[in-house]
């Protein structure tokens, strides 16, 4: 009997230990999450093509090719598709996530330019859009959003694409075609798009100067002169917009390139899409001997570094920085480039941080 009763106050005290530990201990907070540590990480998808870099020089020939590159170390993991052997003749432009497994990749080809769905572990593709009245342009920037529907900008002209993937146009335009106003003239080479949470559209217009310039475009695409909501000029008059990326943090980065060596540099802006303004035009990088003729910028979402690459057929490297939001400036990461000029950085079209 005194064994039982030693062995049932053994079992007691244990459970209260338990309930004061799992149960008391949690009873002014959250739940306990294993999800909560466990860390997410990306991976760069790094396109090469016919790559725009601000009208300096890039090299013939580009590679044509879409690799996998360890977001730390720079070390290419694998080769997602070749273009190569896949469609002699195709030219990977732009790339989005589509979801868990696939890539959109927008392709450059003047014998039929169209957007193929891409498998992540390279097992293949297969064309997800073409549609050769909207795509006669020389293709530039494919946006996926979060509605499915599509934005792509060519020389002339922003595109949209229902989730149907029907062309969505302007009476007989495309979505944005020809806008007046202060965005006038944009109609030779959009080079670069983006989209803010509210739907308005951001592009940069490459053109000789008083054209060299960004604006911003109602969410409901061009229709009027009121439809160009803002623009700012050029940093200088030699400075052509290739691309631009809106960050994290709200601010929005524009990368310029030139025959004209001190105009290539990244500029940091405050677009405010609420009350229509571009404003704080600042110098976040200006060493044009790490910068120069940039083709391609993207951010890692996780850890908020920046990524530029340079289409300079002397570059051809990708560098790595981090931003300050308050400063607005960029900060180079090691003294060296991220990647070295190889075949997977031959003319970067453009990068992706993703899963």
């Amino acid at each position: 009997m005194d064994i039982m009763y030693r062995l049932g106050l053994v079992i007691a005290v244990v459970a209260a230990i338990v309930f004061a530990v799992s149960g008391c201990g949690q009873s002014s907070s959250d739940p306990f999450n294993q999800n909560v540590y466990q860390a997410t990480h990306n991976s760069l998808y790094v396109a090469t093509g016919n790559c725009y870099g601000g009208g300096v020089a890039v090299p013939a020939g580009p590679s044509n090719i879409i690799s996998k590159v360890n977001i730390d170390t720079g070390q290419v993991e694998s080769v997602v598709i070749d273009y190569n052997q896949y469609n002699p003749g195709d030219s990977p432009i732009s790339i989005a996530d589509y979801d868990t497994n696939h890539l959109l990749v927008l392709v450059e080809n003047t014998a039929g330019r169209h957007i193929d769905l891409v498998n992540k572990d390279g097992s293949g593709a297969t064309v997800y859009l073409a549609n050769s009245t909207a795509l006669n342009g020389i293709s530039r920037q494919l946006l996926f959003l979060p509605d499915s529907s599509l934005l792509v900008s060519k020389s002339s002209a922003i595109e949209k694409f229902s989730s149907g993937k029907s062309r969505v146009t302007m009476g007989v335009n495309p979505y944005v075609y020809a806008p007046a106003g202060a965005c006038a003239t944009s109609t030779s080479l959009i080079s670069s798009i983006g989209v803010f949470p509210n739907g308005k559209i951001l592009y940069t217009h490459a053109a000789a100067t008083p054209n060299n310039k960004i604006g911003l475009i109602s969410a409901t695409g061009y229709a009027t002169t009121a439809d160009c909501l803002a623009a700012s000029a050029s940093p200088t008059t030699t400075a052509l917009p290739s691309k631009l990326l809106i960050l994290n943090s709200g601010d929005t980065l524009v990368a310029y390139g030139s025959t004209t060596a001190a105009s290539n540099f990244i500029y940091s802006y405050n677009v405010n899409s609420v009350t229509n303004s571009i404003s704080g035009a600042t110098p976040a990088w200006t060493d044009y001997t790490i910068v120069n003729g940039p083709s391609a910028m993207t951010q890692d979402s996780i850890t908020g570094d920046v990524f530029v690459a340079n289409g300079n057929a002397t570059f051809q490297t990708i560098e790595k920085f981090t931003y300050n939001p308050s400063t607005k400036l960029l900060t180079r990461i090691g003294s060296t480039p991220f990647m070295p000029a190889s075949i997977y950085t031959r003319c970067v079209t453009d990068m992706k941080a993703l899963p």
